[in-house]
């Protein structure tokens, strides 16, 4: 990753085109259609009110993904084995994204079966079935089986 993406402020743009920017000095906040960058730059620069100039990398996504650090188990399904530990370092209303901890034999097409707890206040426990999109090393990107949207724990979580 380049100096300029590292530096740069991660702005989730909405369906619509649409990305709500925070500038890192006066905090004002600026609501902007930025769809015409969509295929094209993703990181620009932005002049606040204040004059500030800084970097947004701007993230078109299907669903916000909210980056974690929290621990797990995995299974393979239907007869959820193999199974293991994992670290949950990311997840959406959509998927989730884990460090599998150990050697493992994951890959793309599998479905496993994901427990663990949110650091929420209520400790919720999330318990989904996925399928493997993605294998990257130790890395999974999974997709949720199942729609999440009657999930208020993980809708509420992914909000804060």
């Amino acid at each position: 990753m380049n100096a300029i993406m590292e530096t740069a402020q991660k702005v989730f743009v909405n369906q619509d085109g649409i990305a709500v920017i925070k500038c890192p000095v006066c905090e004002g906040v600026k609501t902007t259609k930025v769809d015409t960058f969509k295929g094209t730059r993703h990181v620009v620069r932005v002049k606040c009110t204040c004059q500030e100039t800084f970097m947004v990398n701007l993230e078109f996504r299907k669903a916000y993904r909210k980056e974690i650090k929290l621990s797990g188990d995995y299974a393979h399904l239907p007869h959820k084995r193999p199974r293991g530990k994992m670290l949950v370092v990311n997840i959406s209303k959509t998927g989730i994204g884990a460090q599998i901890s150990g050697a493992h034999s994951i890959k793309e097409g599998h479905e496993l079966q994901m427990t663990f707890n949110l650091d929420d206040r209520h400790h919720s426990l999330i318990d989904k079935k996925v399928v493997v999109r993605l294998v990257r090393k130790s890395y999974v990107g999974c997709e949720f089986i199942e729609p999440t949207s009657h999930d208020r724990a993980l809708g509420f979580y992914l909000m804060v």
